[in-house]
């Protein structure tokens, strides 16, 4: 079975002392979402087990869970829509061209991030350092990953609506889903710890507290700070699938297609949807995937997913990869292998 030779690759991994721990889950389409995990929730200060209900840290996945999927609502309900330009929002934002629909695809010329952002303290200092960023590049010009540009959305988010990104996300998201273990406030008792932080702001083991520095200041954020499990996110890649989900099946088709295909500063070419990453070679939906109808990300922390729908298939791995630092999280590798089986299983037992 497809579950346990992906158990088996990953509780090698954490043998390797690869990454901690993972929990993983793959949707099919019209059937229950089947899930399990390996290893260990914690290995610092001392090895705990993971016991099948612990919460993680989403980090970037949180881009596309809630913030985007907020945006697209909001878009959905006209109280924004994609050529709305930042400026118009807030006075403040100097730059008169940069609309919601660069920020979504990263192509807004915005920097990928605050310089040392583990000095920032709260969210004035983390709004005050926004106010003085200057453009990395000519709008368009290039895809940059920006997290700068999705804290600006949380931004937008909280001053339309008047309301958290935790609330909108509850209202509009979790609650009519039923994602119970969803939210900017997890249970920290079944929140799996992520990195040892010694700075200025914050020392001692991360738990139930975001890992990125930005988010901790800011308090909730656009860009990362959702706390999930592989239960709640097989159910939301289930309602898209399903086309059951919180958006109508237009703004979905909307969220799926290709609208950007530009190269990093880097020179690699990337392709993005609004919020999503669309496959590219070897990325973490593998190579069979289907370009038109799939949508993919990762989490920092160790999480990524993809769904696509043409194949009628989604799968979601959470792991705490960054414990108890960052330099030991190996689990990228992991990604594409675990996809490419899953393609490959679904083959051979397409007519079983």
């Amino acid at each position: 079975m497809i579950l346990n030779d992906i158990k088996n690759m990953l509780e090698e991994g954490v043998l390797q002392e690869h990454f901690p721990g993972a929990h993983f889950g793959i949707v099919y389409k019209g059937g229950l979402p089947i899930a399990d995990f390996v290893g260990y929730k914690q290995i610092y200060p001392n090895k705990v087990d993971l016991k099948g209900d612990e919460i993680y840290d989403i980090a970037s996945l949180t881009k596309v869970i809630s913030t985007t999927t907020i945006v697209m609502k909001l878009i959905e309900d006209e109280k924004l829509s994609l050529k709305t330009k930042v400026s118009h929002i807030f006075d403040w934002f100097e730059f008169d061209d940069i609309t919601i629909y660069d920020l979504l695809t990263h192509t807004s010329g915005l920097p990928a991030d605050i310089p040392r952002a583990s000095t920032l303290k709260n969210k004035e200092e983390v709004i005050s350092k926004i106010k003085s960023v200057k453009m990395k590049e000519k709008k368009g010009s290039y895809v940059i990953y920006s997290d700068i540009g999705f804290i600006l959305l949380g931004l937008i988010i909280e001053k339309i609506t008047n309301k958290s990104l935790n609330d909108n996300g509850q209202e509009i998201i979790f609650k009519p889903l039923g994602m119970l273990d969803t939210s900017y406030y997890p249970d920290i008792s079944r929140a799996v710890p992520t990195e040892l932080r010694e700075d200025e702001v914050y020392q001692g083991l991360l738990q139930g507290k975001v890992h990125d520095e930005k988010a901790f200041a800011l308090g909730e954020a656009g860009h990362a700070g959702l706390f999930s499990t592989v239960k709640d996110l097989t159910i939301f890649i289930k309602a898209i699938l399903e086309d059951d989900f919180v958006l109508s099946s237009e703004t979905l088709n909307m969220i799926f297609k290709l609208r950007e295909e530009k190269p990093s500063l880097n020179g690699n070419i990337l392709k993005r949807a609004l919020g999503w990453d669309k496959p590219t070679l070897g990325s973490s939906s593998s190579d069979l995937s289907d370009f038109d109808q799939t949508i993919l990300h990762t989490g920092f922390t160790g999480c990524n997913m993809f769904i696509d729908r043409k194949n009628e298939i989604g799968f979601v791995m959470l792991s705490n990869a960054v414990h108890p630092k960052r330099s030991l999280n190996q689990i990228i590798g992991y990604r594409y292998k675990i996809a490419q089986m899953i393609y490959k299983y679904r083959e051979e037992n397409a007519h079983d």
